[in-house]
């Protein structure tokens, strides 16, 4: 319901043919449909398409119809007011997080230091000679990010973390040429990574309490099982496709697509693309896990890292032998474990 309230145009529902069956009027003038009546049903379902908050809205109310299918739910319904009661409790602490961040936002606004600090990292970038126009460049400024990112949001909750690095680098990212969608999601997706990341590792915290282990243990395991959630946030940086809407493609400063990119999806392409980022990431799981059919040595380990690294690469030339040698790789490491159990 969700997925179809977001991806529904609101022009797109008056002239659609269930639109049509279920009563609504319509004149057609030269290919373009022109609404002159809707069914009330229809005309609700107009107000809502296109809308996050509606679709919640929706989402919400159809869930609680479809609680009453449980009948231990049917027999305790004041349930239903006890999750009410505690969403109030949710939302007044996001509120308050969010007066929280307010106050920051205006300290910085205030004082310019958001600036300040995305000017010093440029400069410090500038220091290695690297030309603001590579790729290299915008990888080092992407890194500094997640690093940033990391420490802001050690201790915090992940929206909180999100709002005070996208003031901080949000600008610089964009600056860069990165898409204003595409900078922002590549922050926030760091600023949830926090959560897991020793030393301050909330989640990982909650976990070891639970499983009376080690907490900065925990954390470490937590960042090689989430090595997807670090490896993911570049690649759409790399290639904004993947995350399938316009305005990841978008120029922020001139406000058409970026180089290369018309709007459309090139299906053979994306399908390409995410073999390649599976492989990457089986080659850098494997690499972090010291083990595939068997045990990795450092050597393997390393050369698995780099094949992972070049198969993301956007130009051919560095691509398409990493591929080549990834399969090498893979195969030799299949055909020594053959014949013996894992070690």
């Amino acid at each position: 319901l969700v997925l179809v309230l977001l991806l529904t145009p609101k022009d797109a529902v008056g002239c659609s043919w269930y639109s049509i069956m279920l009563g609504a009027v319509v004149e057609w003038s030269g290919g373009t449909c022109k609404i002159v009546a809707l069914p009330w049903i229809i005309e609700l379902f107009q107000n809502a398409a296109g809308d996050a908050s509606a679709a919640g809205w929706w989402a919400v109310i159809l869930l609680l119809i479809l609680m009453f299918i449980d009948k231990e739910f049917r027999a305790r319904p004041t349930k239903i007011l006890d999750g009410l009661s505690k969403a109030g409790v949710t939302i007044s602490t996001l509120f308050l997080m969010f007066m929280a961040v307010t106050v920051i936002d205006v300290c910085l606004n205030f004082t310019g230091l958001a600036k300040f600090v995305a000017v010093d990292v440029l400069a410090f970038l500038n220091s290695f000679n690297i030309s603001a126009s590579s790729a290299g460049f915008q990888l080092f400024a992407l890194f500094l990010t997640m690093l940033l990112a990391v420490l802001l949001g050690m201790g915090m909750p992940a929206v909180p973390a999100y709002i005070n690095v996208a003031l901080f680098m949000g600008p610089m990212l964009v600056g860069l040429g990165l898409a204003t969608f595409t900078a922002h999601m590549f922050i926030f997706y760091f600023a949830v990574a926090s959560a897991i990341t020793p030393p301050v590792a909330l989640a990982a915290f909650a976990a070891s309490s639970i499983t009376h282990a080690d907490p900065m243990k925990t954390g470490f395991s937590a960042v090689k099982s989430g090595v997807v959630m670090f490896t993911i946030p570049f690649v759409f940086a790399v290639y904004p496709e993947l995350l399938l809407i316009d305005k990841a493609v978008i120029d922020p400063s001139s406000g058409h697509f970026l180089s290369g990119y018309d709007g459309s999806i090139n299906f053979g392409w994306l399908v390409f693309l995410m073999a390649r980022l599976g492989s990457a990431l089986y080659l850098v799981s494997s690499a972090l896990a010291a083990f595939d059919r068997k045990a990795l040595g450092p050597v393997e380990i390393a050369i698995r890292l780099a094949i992972a690294v070049l198969i993301l690469a956007r130009p051919m030339e560095f691509y398409g032998p990493a591929i080549a040698a990834g399969i090498a790789v893979v195969g030799l490491h299949i055909f020594r474990s053959r014949g013996g159990a894992p070690t």
